[in-house]
């Protein structure tokens, strides 16, 4: 009996996370649509609500109707790169305080350090830098770190 009372509290708990988790919200901005996939995936998994668009002017129109806790953004991208979109959003009242994820694969490019790259920009340093390819390990861990711990 005292297995099962157990396996019960253990599943409530659980639970109670989960349903904590769920109430963060993570937009995803990525041109990739297995990028998008990818990160939902995992994300979702943890217990997240994820919505994932495929440019930044769609991640603009989603930010009109809904207020993310936090947003996962590619740098490199067609219509607007993650850079103007990142510092559009920083400039802005209604979007300033909501954690940025910047996710790249351009460190090689730039040959450097992104901390140093966004200090230059004299704009603020986003919340945390994600080289491609994304370890679901790391992606789970800093979305943790920013949002708290879910499962």
């Amino acid at each position: 009996m005292g297995a099962v009372i157990y396996m019960q509290d253990y599943l409530k708990i659980r639970g109670k996370r989960r349903d904590a988790a769920m109430g963060k919200k993570i937009l995803v901005i990525d041109d990739e649509p297995d990028m998008v996939t990818f990160y939902t995936t995992v994300l979702e998994e943890k217990g997240y609500s994820v919505t994932g668009v495929n440019s930044a002017q769609e991640g603009l129109e989603f930010l009109q109707v809904a207020r993310p806790d936090l947003i996962l953004l590619d740098l490199i991208m067609p219509d607007k790169t993650g850079i103007n979109l990142f510092r559009d959003l920083k400039k802005d009242e209604r979007y300033k305080d909501i954690p940025v994820v910047l996710i790249t694969g351009i460190k090689e490019v730039m040959g450097g350090d992104h901390k140093k790259f966004f200090e230059g920009l004299r704009t603020r340093v986003p919340a945390a830098y994600l080289e491609k390819p994304v370890d679901p390990k790391a992606l789970v861990r800093t979305v943790g770190n920013i949002l708290g711990p879910t499962l």
